[in-house]
């Protein structure tokens, strides 16, 4: 497979973003991440368009639609839109990697979306990363059997979760303000803390089916569980997720996964967890994943 990377003016990779979030990350993301891998992976690399199995276009979409406005009322997407019309060269052939909430925003024909934040778009799932948490070196001992710290606002199925278990003794359900609001550091025991006592991390979708939260909860060795009708869990035909994490499209569905959980097993999944968010997930890590689902495409189009 050969790759060339389309010349994006660049406006279209902003140097900085106006808000970064989580609250403890810094301004640095998979968009960012993708192509400063790409560029080291030599024997992927052509200067020839015509000879390249596919064009990569490198458009940092999150720090451009936070910067104007989170494209509020359309705010810099028909700037956008013309930019980028101008340097793809074949649709088809086209892929990009974007963060921000429901992809790219834009109609970019043909063109592969890797997405890390889908809601109603097309695009093939891809890990929401964020900055590492501080963490001690010795687990904390497990106090409840699944925990949420966040907004409640950002989609119905929390409320929901929040209703559920408000009164349950081994779900610690608790948060409220805004997700901006949250200063997870370490000894703010809301979050970091309260992950790590728990077997298993609640993972609720939010604006997006996808969650910062369930890759926190990884490197912070917990078990996590995303909640949600869709599931985003990433690279599924190569990574072994059931293994390492769980799944619940309703409220019900995770009632009834919690009534049924071995802790011992969900103490496994966690340590397995960290170490593929680790050595397969992490910033740099997971860009190989994107190659092998590109090749896959390419064979399926050859058919």
């Amino acid at each position: 497979m050969k790759i060339f990377i389309l010349n994006t003016p660049l406006p279209l990779r902003p140097v900085s973003q106006l808000y970064a979030y989580p609250a403890h990350n810094k301004d640095y993301g998979i968009e960012q991440d993708f192509l400063i891998w790409l560029n080291k992976q030599h024997n992927l690399l052509t200067n020839n368009p015509a000879e390249a199995d596919w064009h990569y276009l490198p458009v940092y979409w999150t720090r451009w639609h936070i910067n104007h406005n989170f494209a509020a009322n359309g705010e810099g997407l028909a700037e956008l839109q013309a930019a980028v019309g101008q340097v793809i060269i074949d649709d088809k052939k086209t892929f990009t990697i974007t963060q921000f909430d429901g992809g790219t925003l834009l109609n970019l024909g043909n063109t592969v979306e890797f997405t890390g934040a889908r809601t109603i778009n097309k695009g093939i799932d891809v890990p929401i990363l964020c900055s590492p948490h501080r963490k001690p070196p010795v687990p904390f001992k497990k106090k409840y059997l699944a925990t949420f710290n966040g907004s409640f606002d950002t989609h119905p199925i929390r409320k929901e979760m929040q209703q559920q278990y408000q009164q349950s003794m081994q779900v610690l359900i608790q948060g409220g303000l805004p997700t901006r609001f949250y200063k997870r550091w370490f000894w703010a025991k809301n979050y970091n803390i309260r992950t790590m006592e728990s077997y298993i991390a609640l993972c609720p979708r939010g604006t997006s089916c996808n969650s910062f939260r369930f890759f926190e909860a990884m490197q912070l060795g917990t078990a996590p569980c995303l909640i949600g009708d869709v599931d985003a869990r990433p690279f599924k035909k190569f990574i072994p997720w059931d293994n390492i994490s769980y799944y619940a499209a309703t409220i019900e569905e995770l009632d009834n996964l919690l009534a049924g959980i071995d802790k011992k097993q969900a103490l496994k999944k966690g340590m397995d967890a960290y170490q593929y968010w680790k050595n397969e997930l992490f910033y740099q890590k997971w860009c190989k994943y994107v190659i092998m689902e590109l090749e896959d495409i390419t064979i399926s189009n050859a058919k």
